[in-house]
């Protein structure tokens, strides 16, 4: 089963690029020129100082990686069935693994990006790993649960974009969640589990200070209560979602 997790994701990674002239490159550059762009807006012209004692651009990047991933993965996974539905009609395929090759498919990108970051940053903490294991996990639970509610609800493949776009605007990425009233803080964090995520991510590079443990714990619940929920979602309705592509 992890072996066609693997191919299938490797497929679903290539053929985003089909008919580029430079394939897959397109998907390395991608990052590469995000940070360029960053550093020539916030370190050349504005000269932006640092955050936290770290660069700003180190910083501002810390918490935009994770975030990108996660959206782009996301909603990727919550069209995996539709997109696939003819392999899940005419073979053995078992589309289960559909939502999660998806998740996997988007992670070569989000490596480069960590790699830039890294290269930035003068390296991260070993803490680093748990939240990119955290990002995978909350991505595999947002992405099969979307993934089920977009068979039976179409509409929702345009609303995604707007909730990610209002989800951009709500995670501390351009700004400092640390400036915010503690009431308004709290709600945030509870409302916008990825915080935990972006936050860790600067926690781990030196960007900023480490989760708060009560953080730390609702994130881990919350994930782990919404990826059993999904995936027994998805498999309790399987004929119904087959029947459905």
């Amino acid at each position: 089963m992890l072996r066609q997790l693997l191919a299938l994701a490797a497929i679903d990674f290539r053929s985003r690029y089909a008919g580029h002239s430079l394939g897959v490159l397109w998907a390395f550059l991608y990052p590469a020129a995000i940070a360029l762009l960053y550093f020539f807006v916030f370190g050349v012209i504005l000269k932006t100082g640092p955050v936290d004692g770290s660069p700003y651009l180190v910083w501002l990047l810390s918490a935009l990686a994770p975030f990108l991933f996660v959206s782009e993965a996301a909603s990727s996974a919550s069209c995996a069935l539709i997109d696939y539905s003819y392999l899940a009609r005419k073979s053995r395929l078992n589309i289960a693994l559909l939502p999660a090759a998806r998740v996997l498919s988007c992670f070569p990108v989000h490596a480069v990006f960590l790699a830039v970051l890294l290269v930035l940053g003068g390296g991260a903490r070993v803490s680093l790993l748990g939240y990119i294991v955290a990002e995978l996990l909350f991505s595999l639970a947002v992405g099969y649960f979307l993934s089920v509610i977009t068979v039976f609800f179409r509409d929702l493949k345009s609303l995604l974009p707007i909730i990610t776009q209002l989800g951009f605007w709500v995670t501390p990425i351009f700004w400092d969640i640390g400036a915010a009233p503690d009431r308004i803080r709290v709600i945030l964090r509870l409302i916008n589990p990825v915080i935990y995520i972006s936050e860790g991510f600067r926690a781990a590079v030196g960007a900023a200070g480490p989760c708060s443990g009560w953080y730390a714990a609702y994130f881990w619940i919350f994930t782990s209560v919404l990826l059993a929920l999904s995936i027994g979602l998805f498999f309790g309705i399987h004929s119904r979602i087959v029947d459905h592509l």
